[in-house]
C-alpha cells in the first residue's frame, strides 16, 4: 500500500510497471515521472490491484486502508473501526473530486 506520492517510489522501482495506479493530484504530473510504465489512474481516490493498492492524497489513504482492511477481514471490521476513530469514510473508490481540481479530468 502507499499513500499520496509513495506510489512515485514503487513506479522507480518498476513494482508498479504495467499495472493501474493512482497518485496526489495536485502533484500528478512530477509524482508520476518515475513511472512512464505505469497505468497512472487520473480519477481514482483508490486503485486496488489485489496486492498492491495506491491511493491519491493523505485522507484518501485513510478510506483506502479501511477498504483493504474490510476486504481482508470483512466490512463489520472496517465499519467498526471507522466508527471507534471517529471517521466518515468515502467508501467508493472512484470517488475523486480531486483530478478535476487539478485539471485532470473534466
Amino acid at each position: 500500500m502507499s499513500v499520496c506520492n509513495g506510489a512515485s517510489v514503487l513506479a522507480a522501482s518498476g513494482l508498479l510497471d504495467g499495472r493501474p495506479a493512482t497518485t496526489n493530484k495536485m502533484a500528478f504530473q512530477s509524482s508520476t515521472k518515475p513511472g512512464p510504465k505505469v497505468k497512472w489512474i487520473k480519477k481514482a481516490h483508490w486503485v486496488d490491484d489485489s496486492s498492491i493498492v495506491t491511493s491519491s492524497g493523505v485522507s484518501a489513504g485513510i478510506d483506502m486502508t479501511l477498504a483493504v482492511i474490510s476486504r481482508l477481514y470483512g466490512d463489520k471490521v472496517g465499519e467498526w473501526l471507522e466508527l471507534v476513530t471517529e471517521y466518515d469514510a468515502h467508501r467508493n473508490s472512484a470517488w475523486d473530486p480531486f483530478a478535476k481540481k487539478a485539471g485532470l479530468v473534466k
